[in-house]
């Protein structure tokens, strides 16, 4: 059960809400191609991109939980995402140049914000 005491959870709330859509959002990317049109090329369907959208969003789960234990897991599940990212260009799914690059690098550090806000809020989980 989320029991937001004020604004003193609310951006941890924003942050799980926000990790688990992301993550419908790439898991979506894989059935469409190239979901809300964002890239300018579409990207391949793949497994492993199915696989890194459920990461984000069971990061984004598990920091809905306001618990340690949830926040451990949440980081940990969204560092995988960052990592699928990075596998996603390595093997040719993602484009390694151009703007889709630098969008699917913004999404990476978008990520990588959402586990230092996380990591600064640490002990407000409880």
């Amino acid at each position: 059960m989320i029991k937001l005491n004020g604004n003193r959870r609310m951006g941890i709330a924003v942050v799980g809400i926000l990790a688990f859509v992301f993550g419908i959002g790439e898991i979506i990317v894989v059935f469409t191609g190239n979901y809300l049109g964002i890239l300018s090329q579409s990207i391949v369907p793949a497994v492993s991109t199915v696989i890194i959208g459920c990461l984000y969003s069971l990061g984004g789960l598990c920091l809905l939980t306001i618990r340690k234990w949830g926040a451990a897991l949440g980081i940990v599940f969204i560092g995988g995402e960052i990592l699928g990212r990075i596998y996603l260009v390595a093997v040719g799914i993602a484009s390694y140049n151009g703007p889709d690059a630098i969008k699917i690098a913004v999404g990476g550090a978008i990520a990588l914000a959402m586990i230092v806000y996380v990591l600064s809020q640490w002990n407000k989980f409880e």
